[in-house]
């Protein structure tokens, strides 16, 4: 009877090791509601006004700030993003886009095509090319940021991290999500430029400058979402 009872109780401990352990190789993920605390708090301590926030059902990871007057997420994104301190990261990289009106030259160059090649249309007598025209300043309207401003953007989310007291890691394990999951996805918003060695250590020494005994973790491959929920 002893015997029997070890032996269940040895059975139990051990399937309790294995949920346990299943638990902690769980996929990566972030919930609409972190989404939105991220979003607040970086509205907060960047001090700008919120603006709208809107999640998006794509199956392309990525985030963008239209204009500077709304922010969106896919879902996508929020899968292979593993906490809080990610979707921060990248939230606060969008809002350095606002602050530094990154998009202010980029929309006006846009309009401009857009009216000239409407205007255009009309001498011609062809109004297809005044709808072609406006297709092709919205493509410029919502094209990536140059490498530049997307340092800039970096730089801009690490030190407002720094400022509010969160964990300045979020945007370095988000780039590094991104390259290792992100798949094939068309380049736009936060991924118009893929996270490159060059671009992840410029952030690890921007981290490191301010707070030498900061430990920077790693993302594995193990990390990966399900296969069922995996970014394709």
């Amino acid at each position: 009877m002893r015997r029997c009872f070890r032996k269940t109780l040895v059975t139990g401990f051990l399937s309790l090791l294995a949920l346990a352990l299943s638990c902690g190789a769980a996929p990566a993920s972030v919930s609409e509601r972190e989404v939105r605390n991220a979003w607040a708090d970086v509205c907060r301590i960047a001090g700008i006004k919120p603006l709208p926030l809107s999640i998006e059902e794509s199956d392309s990871p990525n985030a963008w700030v239209t204009a500077g007057k709304s922010v969106t997420v896919t879902r996508a994104l929020m899968k292979i993003l593993a906490r809080e301190e990610e979707i921060f990261g990248v939230l606060s990289h969008e809002a350095g886009h606002a602050v530094l009106k990154h998009y202010s030259g980029r929309v006006g160059n846009a309009a401009g095509v857009g009216i000239a090649s409407i205007l255009l249309g009309k001498a011609l007598g062809d109004n297809t090319i005044g709808k072609a025209a406006v297709g092709v300043a919205a493509e410029l309207a919502t094209a990536g940021f140059s490498r530049e401003q997307e340092v800039e953007a970096d730089d801009f989310a690490v030190d407002l991290a720094f400022k509010g007291g969160r964990d300045p890691t979020g945007l370095y394990t988000s780039l590094e999500r991104l390259a290792l999951f992100g798949g094939k996805t068309e380049p736009s918003g936060f991924n118009s430029h893929p996270p490159d060695e060059r671009r992840l250590r410029h952030i690890k020494e921007r981290i490191l400058a301010k707070d030498p005994n900061i430990v920077i973790p790693e993302v594995r491959k193990t990390e990966a979402p399900r296969s069922g929920d995996a970014v394709k």
